[in-house]
């Protein structure tokens, strides 16, 4: 359906877009996958949804488990505050005093990106002086700090005739049936190790212990 490709469409371009590039690649995509969902995002505005275009920090959703970004990355310095990084094949520019990154994922997030995390980690640096003040613990309690007005009854909402016609779909992510899971999922590797097997202290078989084992002791079958 158009609104399930329109809300995949979004998702990547706050996830993907930090570059021009990226974008237009990811525009190419859209069209040509559903024409119509590429005309509405341009409709929308592409400052409502997209990250490259946004006017404001909108609180994207991101992750802080970035450890295994920053290693194997070789960072070099070009002066007191600006970096080279290499990442793989690629070099990124960062610019500690501007807060930026040649990937524009430091601007874009107002939080290190994970080139600049290697910068800070090779510098012994606190990141924390590099981030946003809105991710801060003091700005999230003071959001709270304001008061909220309760809402009058239901019946007097002046809602507009065309947000009460609007139809919203359920989400077309669904929780798995059955109990979330507990254990890990074991890489390749360990599954062909196999299970390690014990063996019994009475008898020296595998399989069982001595506390089940109807065998004859060891000693006494080698006598």
């Amino acid at each position: 359906m158009a609104w399930r490709a329109r809300e995949k469409a979004i998702k990547d371009f706050r996830a993907k877009a930090y570059s021009q590039d990226e974008f237009d690649k990811l525009m190419e995509k859209t069209g040509n996958v559903d024409i119509r969902v590429k005309q509405y995002l341009e409709d929308a505005g592409r400052d409502k949804w997209s990250r490259l275009y946004s006017h404001v920090n909108r609180g994207w959703t991101m992750t802080s488990n970035i450890a295994e970004c920053i290693n194997g990355k070789l960072v070099e310095a070009s002066t007191e505050y600006v970096y080279k990084v290499n990442d793989g094949p690629r070099r990124f520019i960062i610019d500690l005093k501007k807060k930026t990154c040649s990937c524009r994922m430091f601007q874009l997030d107002e939080i290190p990106c994970s080139h600049a995390w290697a910068v800070l980690k090779n510098k012994n640096l606190a990141a924390d002086a590099y981030c946003s003040e809105l991710f801060k613990p003091e700005t999230v309690v003071n959001t709270y700090d304001v008061p909220v007005d309760p809402l009058p009854d239901e019946t007097e909402w002046n809602v507009p005739k065309s947000i009460s016609d609007e139809v919203v779909m359920p989400s077309i992510y669904k929780r798995p049936p059955g109990r979330p899971k507990k254990k890990r999922d074991k890489p390749l590797q360990e599954l062909m190790i196999g299970k390690r097997r014990n063996a019994c202290g009475k008898c020296g078989r595998l399989g069982h212990n001595r506390r089940s084992c109807d065998n004859p002791p060891l000693n006494q079958k080698n006598k």
